[in-house]
């Protein structure tokens, strides 16, 4: 073949073999295409299906899906906290936030934000270029309408599912709102640290201050924490046991939950902040000079921690407002409860309380002081102080029957807090744990451990409660003789549940288990002070020496029997609108109950004969109150106290007061508990207050009230909380009991309630073996009840009623610091007269040396003239009256008059009376000196006045 034909033979299958390249290049490139193609239109189709499952949103409503933080506010619109949430919120205007802080989020956040439509694939890259320089993650991927899509409608979980549904619902935005709504709603929304969401927050919570004020520095320090609010907040809580002042460097103190922390300055911020003010120079956004100025501003300096709640106060009041916040949302607004709670803490509320805030310091710093105030100093060891308790040989608490109510903490833990069982108490049976203890209650799904005592600096006693045993039901069985018996396989799987010691002790570790460890202080007290001419509480403690929130409420959801204090609300005052007047003489004479016995007695020996009303009241005698109600009826003390808040006749269930409907063997309707206090139950002191208020009110009931009205996040109001109100008594009648309690002040057993230059009005309230002390009582300005008692009535209190009076003196001192004294307004209609104090008749010829002068209602004047010195016949019970006692189980009637007679002892000497007495002394011996002190349990009788503070301006007058 020649050359030429095998030339042309190569070309040829060149060019084949060629062609075939290019065919299959082509077969190639459309096969590639149609996978791209298919690839395109499958991932457009998952793109497409994800953002069909992305949720609806409205654009036009975004701020309604913003949580905002309610505030209480106090008389003034002071803002006295900021109710506790997972968010803390204020929404503001763009135009009042700073363009100089706009700046620094969109440099370092989003510098393209005024030009790409929601996702910015420029942005993205720019932002990965930027982070390789860095060698670090110096700003993120995601626009600024991306994180107000996220943090609006999404999780922060990192899948790609969340970023399609991210990049969807900004387009969304995008077109729904302009740069300026969308930059608005993400500088309210974004987290910036410490619960602080949004930028005003921010600003309030690191530097006091509202965002229209921050400085360059502070704004970029703000921008700065977006990255990692955990990382870069300007500073950070420790506990102050943690404070290390050599490592690290405090810019202030907050409360947390009623927790103190200490507010550390973090350097990391800072360093943040100065890439935040590098991108806003490099942008344009401030000029070299603003961007050295605001390097060398110390912002360290600046910072100043805000309060989420003002500081000296405890919770209770602010409590209580929530409480009735939400009582009012659902009652008058027509709110679940659930919606109730949640629009309090998430929907931005201004609620304005009632709380006078200088009175509530005033008070607090009382309650701070109480020991000192009660005692004097306490100084030294010894026995607890104002209590009295019963010990046994091992120094265990025990109650009148002999139970230990509280052991000694040697005696329940070893020097560890690990759960101390003592030998012979316990045995290892088939590998099973059995238990037969009295530190242990079991029940079938939970195995209680007792509780324990201290005795602190102030020598006041302090009660710890333990939790129950961390075991689960099924772990453990109760044997015939209550012995706990713990299964072997529990004891298996948890080698580290319990140890024998060296003394045949079984050690239980203490992480089996809850201990208090602060414990509650003894006593326990709580004061209420409320204006009686509006219902309006102006201070309230509900404990003393307690921190946190939502705590017992002493003041108003603790119920505890009232002693005497209720004779002149379910007694006298029904007494005197029903034909009885201040001059009504009842025969103190023996009295005898339904069964026949001997009952009740009064404070001092013997019996004074034929006695006024007033003088009844003054001495607080128990047989008089008795008989007075015997004369009006029960049913006629329950419809007033029904006038005055004590019984809920339509919602029983509600009120404190037992009927015997709700309970027929063990109720509040009988003469011990309506004539003497001695409740089944008992009343708080804000109940006792607002019954007193209604007296001090002219005779009109106002109910009391913690806040005046609500407003929505816009403003609006809400509610506005106008009390109800009912008539009791005329303001005739009202006034003549305002005058007896008044003078109950000044004759009286309640002397040492009476406040310095004030014209005082009250009664004292003791219970059996000191259990309970009150005293009740009202000025011209306020009415006021103070109980002080141990939180287990068992243990009781060294004193009665005066320890509670000198409490409510000092407390109501200060509430009325800068008040002119003035009298009780006298309404028209009140007369005088003269009549005989053993009748309660005009004076005859014969009523030398027993005529006094009272007070009348207009036309309630006696007609007749004493003629034989002699009180009011003792009227034997009316039949039904009989049969209503009688229908009482007789061990039960013993009960009620046993275990609640008022013995006000402490403000009188009985060995000074004379059994024989008839009448009344012209003038009864006096109390005890209003300014003794009660003795020290630890040092024997102290010397009068002996550690005594002094205290000015004591007047008894």
């Amino acid at each position: 073949m020649s050359e030429s034909n095998k030339r042309r033979t190569k070309n040829e299958k060149s060019k084949k073999e060629t062609t075939k390249k290019r065919s299959k290049f082509k077969i190639f490139l459309l096969v590639l295409l149609i996978a791209v193609v298919v690839s395109i239109g499958a991932v457009t189709g998952i793109v497409i299906a994800i953002a069909k499952d992305a949720p609806d949103i409205e654009p036009s409503n975004i701020e309604a899906l913003l949580n905002q933080t309610s505030f209480i506010l106090d008389e003034n619109g002071k803002v006295i906290e900021k109710i506790q949430t997972e968010e803390y919120r204020t929404i503001v205007d763009l135009e009042k936030i700073p363009k100089h802080l706009q700046d620094a989020f969109v440099s370092i956040e989003d510098e393209r934000f005024e030009k790409h439509m929601g996702v910015d694939p420029k942005g993205i890259m720019s932002a990965v270029v930027d982070n390789i320089r860095a060698k670090s993650t110096v700003r993120g991927a995601s626009t600024i309408t991306q994180q107000l899509a996220r943090n609006l409608y999404l999780t922060n979980e990192k899948k790609l599912d969340r970023k399609i549904k991210e990049a969807y619902i900004a387009l969304q935005l995008e077109k729904a709102l302009t740069k300026d709504q969308i930059l608005e709603a993400y500088l309210n929304r974004i987290y910036l640290g410490q619960g602080a969401y949004g930028v005003q927050e921010a600003s309030q919570t690191y530097f006091s201050k509202d965002v229209e004020d921050l400085t360059v520095a502070e704004s970029a320090l703000l921008a700065g924490i977006v990255k990692s609010p955990s990382k870069y907040p300007p500073y950070k809580t420790v506990k102050p046991e943690n404070f290390d002042s050599n490592s690290n460097i405090e810019v202030g103190q907050i409360d947390i939950l009623g927790e103190k922390y200490i507010a550390v300055y973090n350097e990391e911020a800072v360093k943040r902040q100065k890439v935040v003010l590098m991108k806003m120079k490099e942008l344009g956004y401030i000029s070299n000079e603003e961007y050295n100025q605001a390097l060398n501003e110390d912002v360290k300096k600046d910072l100043k921690p805000g309060e989420k709640k003002i500081k000296g106060i405890s919770s209770y009041f602010n409590d209580f407002v929530k409480s009735q916040a939400i009582d009012a949302l659902v009652e008058k607004l027509g709110y679940t409860k659930e919606e109730a709670e949640k629009e309090l803490y998430t929907g931005g509320l201004k609620i304005y309380s009632t709380m006078d805030i200088e009175m509530q310091h005033k008070i607090e710093e009382v309650y701070r002081n109480f020991t000192e105030i009660l005692f004097g100093n306490p100084g030294g060891s010894g026995k607890p102080v104002l209590i009295s308790w019963s010990l046994d040989g091992n120094r265990n608490i025990r109650d009148d029957r002999n139970n230990i109510i509280y052991y000694n903490q040697e005696n329940l833990f070893d020097e560890n807090f690990n759960l101390k069982i003592e030998k012979g108490t316990f045995q290892l049976e088939n590998d099973n744990l059995i238990i037969n203890n009295k530190k242990f209650n079991p029940y079938t799904k939970s195995i209680d451990i007792a509780d324990y005592y201290t005795i602190n600096d102030k020598r006041n006693l302090v009660t710890h409660t333990v939790g129950s045993l961390a075991i689960s039901e099924d772990a453990y069985s109760i044997g015939e003789n209550k012995e706990i018996i713990i299964s072997k396989n529990f004891l298996a799987e948890n080698k580290d549940f319990y140890s024998i010691d060296g003394n045949g002790n079984l050690i239980i570790a203490n992480n089996y288990f809850f201990r208090s460890n602060e414990g509650v202080v003894q006593p326990q007290s709580a004061t209420v002070i409320m204006d009686h001419h509006n219902g309006q509480i102006k201070a309230l403690v509900g404990g003393r020496d307690i921190q946190g929130n939502k705590l017992l409420n002493r003041a108003t959801s603790s119920p505890r029997q009232p002693g005497s204090s209720i004779k002149p609300i379910a007694v006298y005052l029904p007494a005197l609108d029903n034909g009885f007047t201040a001059a009504t003489a009842i025969d103190d004479a023996p009295h005898y109950d339904g069964a026949g016995r001997l009952w009740p007695t009064n404070w001092y020996k013997g019996y004074w004969g034929p006695t006024p009303v007033r003088k009844s009241v003054e001495q607080s005698i128990n047989v008089n109150s008795v008989k007075a109600l015997e004369s009006i009826g029960i049913d006629t003390s329950i419809e007033y106290l029904s006038r005055m808040g004590i019984v809920n006749k339509d919602k029983p269930e509600d009120d404190n007061f037992v009927s015997r409907s709700e309970n027929k063997n063990s109720n509040d309707e009988n003469l011990a508990a309506l004539g003497l206090g001695g409740m089944t139950k008992g009343l708080t002191p804000l109940e006792m207050t607002a019954a007193y208020g209604s007296i001090a009110n002219n005779g009109t009931y106002i109910e009391p009230i913690a806040f005046t009205k609500i407003l929505d996040r816009n403003g609006n109001i809400l509610i506005d909380n106008q009390p109800k109100k009912n008539k009791v008594v005329s303001p005739q009648v009202a006034y003549i009991m305002t005058d007896i309690l008044r003078t109950t002040v000044s004759n009286g057993t309640a002397k040492r309630a009476a406040i310095p230059n004030m014209t005082t009005a009250g009664k004292t309230g003791t219970t059996q073996e000191n259990a309970d002390a009150w005293f009740v009582g009202y000025t011209p300005y306020y009415v006021s009840a103070v109980w002080i008692g141990n939180d287990s009535p068992a243990i009781r209190l060294n004193q009665g009623s005066s320890m509670a009076s000198s409490l409510w003196r000092n407390t109501m001192t200060k509430a009325h610091e800068g008040l002119q004294n003035k009298s009780f307004d006298r309404p028209e209609g009140i007369v005088s007269a003269q009549i005989c104090t053993q009748s309660g008749k005009l004076p005859g010829p014969s009523c030398s040396g027993t005529t006094i002068t009272e007070i009348f209602v207009q036309g309630t004047v006696p007609g007749e003239i004493c003629s034989a010195h002699i009180g009011i016949p003792e009227e034997e019970p009316e039949d039904e009256e009989d049969e209503e006692l009688e229908e009482e189980p007789e061990d039960n009637e013993e009960e009620d008059k046993d275990k609640d007679k008022d013995k006000d002892e402490d403000e009188k000497n009985e060995d000074k009376k004379d059994d024989n007495v008839t009448t009344p002394p012209e003038k009864p011996e006096e109390p005890e000196d209003p300014n003794e002190k009660p003795s020290d349990p630890g040092k024997g009788d102290r010397k009068p006045g002996e550690n005594d503070k002094p205290e000015s301006g004591d007047n008894e007058n």
